[in-house]
């Protein structure tokens, strides 16, 4: 019979893609945002996987109500 359960810890995961300060700098484009149509997006680019690979590409929504974040 069980009396007591310890659950360990889990470790922090820093944000891999930098955070919110990631954003700060990067360029907008002509995407239109999946969730609330605004026609524009932020943008970067990032290796995720081998160099053989393409880019990926991360957007951000100019909205700033919005704000929704997806990929390509």
């Amino acid at each position: 019979q069980v009396t007591s359960r310890k659950y360990p810890r889990l470790k922090e995961v820093d944000d891999v893609l930098g955070g919110a300060a990631a954003w700060e700098n990067v360029d907008s484009t002509a995407e239109p945002c999946p969730k609330c149509e605004h026609p524009r997006a932020y943008f970067m680019q990032i290796q995720t996987r081998s160099a053989d690979e393409p880019m990926t590409t991360f957007y951000k929504c100019c909205n700033a109500q919005c704000g929704h974040r997806w990929r390509d």
